[in-house]
């Protein structure tokens, strides 16, 4: 970026910034997904987190899975790219789910103990009472589109089509 003039570069320090996250829809054969509980917040998540300056997404999601899982799974098809908007603190984010396939017969999860406590697999009916209903809508419309074999774009829960 050393060819920015210093007013290019200050327009750039007064953009909005928005939170990244990046995340693998793992299932089993029964079609369960594969969550996990952090020991930082209430609820259940799906593996993944936030993609770190200047990685890609689909780069996060497969870090993210070796970092909490301990498996090294090479991301599918985009998911879902979703848009929430909150208020602050928390802010814009952008979320993407990759479909992460079958865990594997025989694979071993090793569970990143700084950040989680468990995982296990989570039918769809249970979706709500662990993810919430925002968290919820997100895994569905991403079984959506792993179904219907389409990316799916969510603005604060709702499809844009």
């Amino acid at each position: 970026m050393e060819h920015l003039s210093p007013v290019s570069r200050e327009y750039f320090r007064t953009l909005p910034r928005r939170r990244v996250a990046a995340g693998l829809v793992i299932r089993d054969d029964e079609g369960r997904v594969l969550v996990v509980k952090p020991n930082y917040k209430e609820g259940w998540l799906l593996p993944g987190g936030t993609v770190d300056p200047g990685e890609a997404p689909r780069t996060a999601a497969r870090r993210e899975g070796r970092e909490e899982l301990g498996l090294d799974i090479e991301p599918g098809p985009l998911l879902l790219i979703a848009h929430s908007a909150f208020p602050d603190p928390v802010g814009d984010g952008l979320s993407f789910l990759y479909d992460g396939g079958l865990l594997p017969e025989g694979a071993r999860v090793s569970l990143q103990e700084e950040e989680l406590t468990e995982w296990k697999f989570l039918a769809p009916e249970d979706f709500e009472s662990h993810f919430g209903e925002h968290g919820a809508q997100h895994v569905r419309a991403a079984l959506t589109g792993l179904a219907e074999k389409r990316t799916l774009e969510l603005e604060d829960g709702v499809e844009v089509l």
